[in-house]
């Protein structure tokens, strides 16, 4: 390879060939980053895109609102990001966009608001809103614009909608309440229908009922002609009777005068007699009134006398019948409440020993409470003392020790009888204590057994008595003398019976304590003779003690006496560690004695603070018992006379009753005939003239009466004839009606119970939206760009190197045509990955990041490759034109690779592009870094782009080894010492 060797020595040699090889291995880099970095995000910086708006339109009135559509899209365009707005008059708009200042202008028209006004007008006018574009300025500029100029038209259109919508919904709003109060209406109407048919079916009843009595009253009035005819001659046959009663005058005339005087003085008494019935009516009105009441008083004084008799019947058996039981209970209540004062007065002597005792007794609780307590420290102290001995002092054979042990045991002695002392007299202070609660405890409870049993007993049978006169006092009528005498009897009887029952329960209480405080002095008797036994213990260890001669000459060559000194003292640490602690729970157990006898105290204290409050009460009830006692004779007399008043009252209520009720009747009778009697006086008073004017009346009148009563019979028999008709159609309007408010409901219901808020309203507006999903993300038109602009970029690359680069120059005169195409192949390898290498690590740096690293580096590698060595052999076989056929190919794939646009849309020249993309590199290299940056294309198709470039790599390379071996052997290659780029 020593061909490859001197191709590198080469390229070192000469500085500018270096320098050039490194510059072409940027070319790449900056082709990509200078195009990428220029379009890198336009979308995402279009609020830069100048528009301009013009808003001309002027707000309506519009069912009671104001439309403002333009106002309210200029207000929602200036919180718009998505494009540069500009809000200009139509002028500046012009120039704007004739001088390059806008890309395009919006135009809102001055009637933009009035024509959505005309949504249900019969001819309605679109809402237009104009937008003019400069496309020379720039055609991507004019399509970002268009497609702002169309979502401002969506917005417009969703919001007028809404509009429409909401003015709609409120339209049926009102509608749906149109409908209620219509239906409420119709179902009034209905039930006023079905009123009027229940009226006039009353009515043609009644229509009938009349015409057959106009019909009835027809044929009556036909006879009446006939009838006042016979008058008429009735008339004239009295006025014959007339003519001869003239004739007898002269005979009638004294009779006449007496019938005149008769008949003056017969007018006189019956005037009189009318003048007097109105009175006579409402005299008997009042008679009968009373009548009544005084009948109904009877009936309710007959029933209290009943009751009033079963009272007394009630109360006569229980106090006469008991009179006697009655008599012999007040007397024992006497006598018993007797005894009970004297065993109170007893008691109450009994109480104040007792408080006298335990003032005794606690009072020397508190000598013995320090005696116990100076025993407990004492005792303690000496433990505390013999502990601090150590026995091992007598045994070590130390005279020092022996000496130190000796002093010890003498301080003991010395402590040991004051503690004996003190131990002594506590045993005989606890002895005489003991006598004296014993004989406090046997008084107490002889007085609680005695006297709080009987109090108790006491206390229940007076509130027992006290509950039957209560009994006795609230059943019985008596008087209310004898109520108030038993009353204050009761009231006493009840004070005493209380406080009674309230001392012997206290004496119960004291009972309780006293039995406290004797257990805990029993429970000090115990720890006393327990401390006797450890003090018997420690006399004895004293005595041993006092029987040693304490001589440390005598004791220091003695072993045995040694011994038994050590013995006896670890005896005597025992016995008053024992000791210490035995004192320590006496002086607790007396502690809690005297906390118990001071207890005990206060209870006695309460009984005798009581004492003449009960005294009080026992004389009180003795008092009331003895006038109960006496009072009940009185009480016995009373009730059964007042029982025989009772009896004879009832006796007589059978006559009372049966005379009121004959008196009520009678007057009743009468009551009812005096109407009758009062019309017929008035009808024989009136009745004379008033027939005598009626008749030249009814005369009169007969004419006119038989023509009014055919008419009205004519008219009766119409109404009858049309009454079914006028019901069925009464019949037909309540139906109707009915089915008219059961519609108008229904209709209402349904209406009101639709939804026609304001999200409804934009449902109806915008029912759609659009929700959009990645299946693979690519973040911006740079990153878009990116796979195109690598793949153009590292073909340029190995383009630029193929031209600048001598590719047909020998690097020795010797080499074969393999060594040849070794050194130009790694030269070309090392330029083409150096490229790839460059190009895509300084494009991370400058912002752009793959999904996969390696795999875009691969791709890259893979496609720089394909390119320098396709270049390659075009370059070697036709030298410059091959270079020229090179940048043919690029130019073919920038079309055909489907690098910016689908190449499902690129259907120029007749579909040539289609035709040749998936047999070009640059395709899969597009593919391959598309899958690398951003993925979506799947795993494969790495694969797939790696395999067609390792093909096209592997064919390009076998074409590029024939055509070397070609050139080398027909010479039409030289070696030549400079390198130079000049080939032919």
């Amino acid at each position: 390879m020593k061909m490859v060797a001197e191709e590198f020595n080469n390229i070192r040699k000469h500085k500018i060939l270096t320098a050039t090889i490194i510059a072409i291995m940027i070319i790449p880099f900056l082709y990509s980053l200078f195009f990428l970095k220029s379009v890198w995000d336009p979308y995402g910086n279009t609020k830069y895109l100048p528009v301009a708006v013009v808003n001309n339109d002027k707000p309506v009135k519009y069912q009671g609102k104001t439309f403002k559509v333009g106002e309210d899209l200029e207000k929602e365009l200036r919180e718009n990001k998505d494009l540069g707005w500009h809000f200009v008059n139509a002028k500046e708009a012009k120039y704007g966009l004739s001088h390059k200042k806008y890309y395009m202008v919006i135009t809102i028209p001055k009637n933009f608001s009035k024509n959505a006004t005309t949504v249900l007008d019969k001819h309605p006018k679109k809402m237009q809103l104009t937008y003019n574009t400069n496309d020379a300025l720039n055609y991507i500029g004019k399509v970002i614009g268009e497609e702002g100029a169309k979502q401002v038209n969506s917005s417009v259109r969703d919001s007028v909608s809404e509009a429409y919508a909401t003015t709609m919904f409120d339209t049926v709003k009102k509608v749906g309440k149109g409908f209620n109060k219509a239906a409420k209406g119709a179902t009034q109407l209905s039930d006023g229908a079905y009123t009027l048919s229940d009226g006039l079916k009353v009515y043609t009843a009644g229509v009938d009922q009349v015409n057959d009595g106009v019909i009835q009253l027809k044929n009556g009035v036909a006879p009446l002609s006939a009838g006042v005819l016979k008058l008429t001659t009735g008339a004239s046959v009295l006025a014959d009777g007339l003519n001869q009663l003239q004739s007898k005058t002269g005979t009638l005339a004294s009779g006449v005068n007496q019938l005149a005087t008769g008949s003056k003085t017969l007018s006189s008494g019956l005037n009189t007699l009318q003048g007097k019935t109105g009175t006579l009516a409402s005299g008997v009105n009042q008679l009968a009134t009373g009548s009544n009441d005084l009948n109904k008083g009877l009936g309710q004084y007959i029933n209290g006398v009943n009751q009033l008799v079963f009272g007394v019947d009630t109360l006569h058996d229980k106090v006469v019948g008991s009179a006697d039981s009655l008599s012999a209970g007040a007397t024992k209540l006497n006598d018993g409440s007797k005894q009970l004062n004297d065993g109170v007065n007893k008691y109450t002597a009994g109480v104040s020993q007792l408080q006298q005792g335990l003032t005794e007794l606690n009072g020397n609780s508190k000598a013995l409470k320090e005696g116990a307590a100076q025993v407990a420290a004492g005792n303690k102290a000496l433990a505390d003392e013999v502990a601090k001995i150590n026995v091992s002092q007598f045994n070590s054979g130390d005279t020092t020790q022996l000496i130190n042990g000796l002093q010890q045991l003498q301080v003991v002695k010395q402590q040991l009888q004051p503690a004996m002392q003190a131990i002594t007299t506590l045993q005989s202070s606890m002895g005489g204590m003991k006598d004296e609660l014993a004989a406090v405890q046997s008084s107490s409870t002889e007085l609680s057994n005695k006297l709080g049993s009987d109090l108790k007993t006491a206390g229940s049978s007076v509130q027992g008595s006290s509950a039957n006169i209560q009994a006795v006092l609230g059943s019985s009528n008596l008087t209310d003398a004898d109520k108030q005498k038993l009353q204050a009897a009761l009231q006493q009887n009840q004070a005493a019976g209380n406080a009674i029952s309230d001392a012997g329960t206290t004496a119960g209480q004291i009972k309780a304590q006293m039995d406290g405080v004797n257990a805990k002095l029993s429970g000090l008797q115990g720890q006393l003779s327990n401390l006797s036994a450890m003090s018997d213990k420690l006399t004895n260890a004293a005595s041993v003690l006092n029987r040693i001669n304490i001589d440390p000459n005598e004791l220091k060559g003695n072993a045995d006496k040694l011994q038994e000194l050590a013995k006896n003292v670890t005896t005597l640490q025992e016995a008053t560690k024992a000791l210490a602690k035995g004192s320590s729970d006496l002086n607790d157990g007396v502690n809690k004695y005297t906390a118990g006898v001071t207890s005990a105290l206060n209870g006695a204290n309460q009984l005798t603070d009581q004492n003449g409050a009960l005294t009080s009460g026992a004389s009180q009830l003795y008092a009331g018992t003895s006038e109960l006692k006496n009072e009940l004779p009185e009480l016995v007399t009373g009730v059964t006379k007042l029982n025989n008043g009772a009896v004879a009252l009832v006796a007589n209520n059978g006559k009372i009753l049966s005379g009121s009720a004959q008196l009520a009747g009678g007057i009743g009778q009468m009551n009812a005939q005096i109407p009758a009697l009062t019309s017929g006086v008035n009808q024989l008073a009136n009745g004379g003239n008033q027939l005598a004017g009626g008749l030249g009346q009814l005369n009169a009148q007969v004419p006119t009466l038989t023509n009014g009563v055919n008419q009205l019979a004519s008219g009766t028999q119409q109404l009858a004839a049309n009454s079914g008709q006028l019901i069925d159609g009464a019949n037909k309007i309540s139906e109707g009606n009915g089915t008219l408010a059961k519609s108008l409901s229904a209709g209402a219901k349904e209406v009101n119970s639709q939804n026609l808020n304001s999200a409804n309203a934009n449902m109806f507006a915008a029912p759609t939206t659009l929700k959009h999903k990645n299946y693979s993300y690519v973040p911006n038109y740079g990153y878009a760009l990116a796979p195109y602009m690598l793949s153009v970029a590292l073909y340029v690359g190995a383009l630029v190197f193929n031209l600048v680069y001598p590719i047909r120059r020998l690097s020795t005169p010797d080499g074969s045509a393999t060594e040849w195409f070794f050194s130009k192949v790694s030269i070309g390898t090392v330029v083409a990955v150096g490229n790839a290498i460059v190009e895509v690590g300084l494009m991370m740096l400058a912002g752009l990041h793959p999904d996969h690293p390696f795999a875009t580096f691969m791709n890259a590698i893979s496609f720089s490759l394909a390119a320098m060595f396709i270049i390659m052999v075009l370059a070697m076989l036709f030298s410059n034109p091959g270079r020229f056929i090179g940048m043919i190919f690029l130019v073919i794939q920038l079309g055909a690779c489907g690098g910016s646009f689908p190449i499902q849309i690129t259907k120029g020249m007749n579909g040539f592009f289609q035709a040749i993309n998936p047999y070009l590199p640059m395709t899969y290299s597009v593919y391959g870094f598309r899958e690398s940056l951003s993925s979506g294309l799947g795993s494969s198709q790495m694969t797939i782009s790696l395999t067609v470039q390792l093909i096209f790599i592997v064919a390009s390379l076998l074409l590029l080894w024939i055509s070397m071996s070609y050139l080398r052997t027909s010479g039409k290659v030289s070696y030549s010492e400079e390198p130079t780029s000049n080939e032919d």
